[in-house]
């Protein structure tokens, strides 16, 4: 900072003594201080329009949160002197949304998706929601398996279903939306137990602020 007032003195005081590259050097560094401190207070801005997201979300999806097993959580990434957010993360139970075999959402499904849209007017508009569909390690069977090859197609076909939801029923705009199927590769919890399969049949939301 010493240096950045040393170098303002010099332009109002000094201009006589100096070339005019010396000076356009000056200028230039007197510019690229500017242009940092700007990108930091938009950089503090979107930070903090994330927590709001995270508030909000938290707020609203309270009874899932106490009574569905949905998490609202942060996403943070470490940086020297502290952990910013640079996203948020709802996970939902396939439960929550879908009844067993089926890739419609339900009517208490929609009603949460609602919810957690109506969180998302805090989020940066220029950020990306993306949705990823997550299954158990079981073959697709029953009817499912006359519509999808394997989990691929399932988890990728529930993702997109929520995304449905969102452009469709809740006005969000499409371009901001991304739509992943991840199958059983990334299992939260063990597949060989009922109670662990469950866990890993869900439906990931992540709220992220632009770069």
């Amino acid at each position: 900072m010493k240096k950045h007032l040393w170098v303002l003195c010099l332009l109002v005081f000094l201009p006589g003594c100096l070339s005019q590259t010396h000076y356009d050097e000056l200028m230039g560094m007197s510019d690229d201080v500017k242009a940092v401190k700007e990108n930091d207070k938009k950089q503090d801005q979107r930070i903090d329009r994330m927590e709001e997201v995270l508030h909000q979300l938290q707020s609203g999806l309270r009874p899932e949160i106490q009574d569905s097993g949905v998490k609202v959580e942060p996403v943070k990434t470490s940086r020297v002197e502290t952990e910013a957010i640079e996203a948020v993360k709802v996970t939902m139970p396939q439960s929550v949304l879908f009844a067993s075999g089926s890739t419609r959402i339900n009517a208490a499904g929609r009603s949460v998706l609602a919810r957690i849209a109506e969180g998302l007017k805090s989020a940066p508009e220029e950020g990306l929601i993306r949705i990823v569909g997550h299954s158990d390690a079981r073959p697709v069977s029953g009817k499912l398996r006359s519509h999808f090859t394997d989990n691929w197609e399932l988890s990728a076909a529930r993702a997109a279903a929520v995304a449905r939801v969102f452009i469709w029923g809740e006005s969000i705009n499409e371009n901001r939306i991304r739509v992943e199927g991840r199958a059983a590769v990334e299992p939260v919890a063990d597949d060989t137990v009922a109670t662990g399969r469950a866990q890993n049949r869900r439906i990931e939301i992540f709220v992220e602020k632009n770069s």
